[in-house]
Parts: structure tokens; sequence; C-alpha cells
């Protein structure tokens, strides 16, 4: 007989849900840098804040605080790019401006294969987004081939409903029709992983620099992990410091 004391195992997983920006595509943090290439002038505003979300950029840990919302931070920082290159900025136009380069350098491929893997498995695969539509305009939205991969998806730029609301989670749950314990979410904002999580979902924090390892324990947890190298631990979110 089994040790009573021994884990049992965890069930599978049986669906996918996905934060857009940050997750499926890198998010204006990473491409800053390559729009700097692109227009010079940004390079001494950028400089100054060691980056977008880099150590002198304390709007950004104002933001990870929660002082100031993510819609805030990028209102402000736009502008403030905007003004650098002697342009009138908002959100859109910075983001629009961003994502005018290859598909290839702002669109995860390693996140784009395991949409088509789970949607090839016959699982479930849904959206949760906070701004999809609101900061990249729906003419855009309406492009892109690879949206049409997800089966659902619930975006707050027509619910009004934002994440870490507990609303947002319980929709997403809901759109894909499964409990919100039968689903893995992916997201690379600490907040609204730590919502999923109090949510009741299997909620993995993507971190910029190794998005694999979120991949890969969601790959795990859906059983589609055979070419793929398995996490060792749960990546959440969480601060433990």
């Amino acid at each position: 007989m089994p040790d009573r004391d021994e884990p049992r195992p965890r069930p599978r997983a049986r669906g996918l849900l996905l934060d857009i920006g940050g997750v499926v595509l890198r998010n204006g943090v990473e491409l800053a840098d390559s729009l700097a290439q692109r227009e010079p002038a940004l390079q001494p505003m950028l400089a100054s804040l060691g980056g977008l979300g880099g150590a002198r950029d304390d709007l950004w840990r104002d933001m990870l605080a929660g002082r100031v919302s993510e819609r805030a931070y990028w209102s402000q920082r736009s502008a403030e790019m905007g003004s650098a290159l002697g342009r009138t900025w908002d959100t859109r136009v910075m983001i629009n401006t961003m994502y005018d380069a290859p598909q290839a350098t702002w669109l995860r491929a390693e996140v784009v294969q395991l949409m088509s893997d789970v949607r090839a498995a016959g699982l479930p695969l849904g959206a949760l987004t906070n701004d999809l539509a609101d900061f990249h305009g729906q003419e855009w939205v309406e492009a892109q081939e690879w949206l049409r991969l997800f089966e659902v998806i619930v975006d707050a730029s027509h619910t009004g409903v934002m994440k870490p609301d507990p609303r947002a989670f319980q929709a997403g749950a809901e759109a894909i029709g499964l409990p919100p314990g039968d689903i893995v979410y992916l997201d690379d904002m600490p907040w609204n992983v730590n919502g999923a999580l109090a949510a009741g979902l299997d909620a993995v924090r993507v971190e910029r620099d190794d998005p694999l390892r979120a991949v890969s324990y969601a790959r795990d947890r859906l059983g589609l992990s055979l070419d793929a190298i398995v996490a060792t631990d749960h990546p959440t979110g969480r601060d433990e410091s």
C-alpha cells in the first residue's frame, strides 16, 4: 500500500487561459529599446530611467506597489516618449509605433506553438486581457491571424471588468466552460497572477527573462510536454521578499 503521507498526483489541467501583452506578445517594456534604435531621440529619456521598468523608473515601482494603475503608467510614459520625439502620443499611438515592426520581433513563437498544440489536442483555449482593443485598436486586432487560435477572447476593453477583479477571472473561466481549478492561466503581472490564484486558477507568472519556464509548466500541466523542459516548481507571481 502507498504511504499515507505520499502526495497524490495532481489532476491534469483541462484548459488554457492566457493574458495577451507580456505573454503572447512582448510588451512595451521589452520593445522600448528596439524602438529607441529606430528613434534615437528616445535614447536619453530611456537611459535616464535605466530603460522602462529599469532601476530608476520610480513610476514602474509605484505601479508594482499598486499606487498607480498599469494604464496610468503607460499613459504617462507614452506622453513622455512622444514629447522626446517632438510628437503628441497617447498609449495607442505609442503601442502602434512599437509594434510597427516584423512580427517575429514581438510575437512569442513558443507561446503561439503552445496555443496551436492546445487546439490540436482539443483543449479549450481562451484569452483574458485588460487592454487588447484599447491599446492596439480594433483594426489591428482584427488583422492578427494568430488571435484566431483563441476560441474566446474576454477583453476588459469591452467588458469594463479589469483584472485583478475576481469577476474578470470568473468570466474567463466561464467563457472556456471549465471550473477555475481545471484551468492553467499565464500572465506577466504579479497582481494578476495573485488574483487568479485567489480565484482558484492554476496561475503562472511569465517572466520577461525566462518565458519558457511558464510555458513548460503549462505544457506539463496540460499533458503537452513531450518536447518541453518541464518546470520543477510552480513559478507563481507572489513576491516572497
